[in-house]
C-alpha cells in the first residue's frame, strides 16, 4: 500500500512540477523503463483536470446562489439599492 500512495505523490509531484530536481530526474527515467507509467500519469492528469472542472462548476453555483438571495430576498433590499447606486 505505501508504495501505491508513493508512486501516487511521485506523479502527482511530477504533473504539477513540484519534485526536486533529482526526484524528478529519477522519476523521468522511471517514465522511460516503465512501459505503464506513461498511462499512469496521463489518468492522474484527467482526474486532476476533472477535479478542478467539478471545483469551477461548483464555485459558479455558489455564487449564482449568493447572487439570487442578494438580489432575490426581501431583506437584501437595501444592499441592492447601494450595488444599483453605485451602477449609475
Amino acid at each position: 500500500m505505501r508504495t501505491l500512495l508513493t508512486e501516487i505523490q511521485q506523479i502527482d509531484e511530477h504533473v504539477q512540477g513540484t519534485a526536486a530536481p533529482g526526484e524528478a530526474l529519477l522519476f523521468e527515467a522511471k517514465l522511460l523503463l516503465d512501459a505503464e507509467l506513461p498511462l499512469k500519469v496521463q489518468w492522474h492528469k484527467q482526474t486532476l483536470g476533472l477535479v478542478q472542472q467539478y471545483g469551477r462548476k461548483n464555485l459558479i453555483s455558489i455564487i449564482g446562489d449568493v447572487h439570487n438571495q442578494l438580489f432575490t430576498l426581501p431583506q437584501h433590499q437595501s444592499f441592492r439599492q447601494k450595488i444599483m447606486g453605485l451602477f449609475r
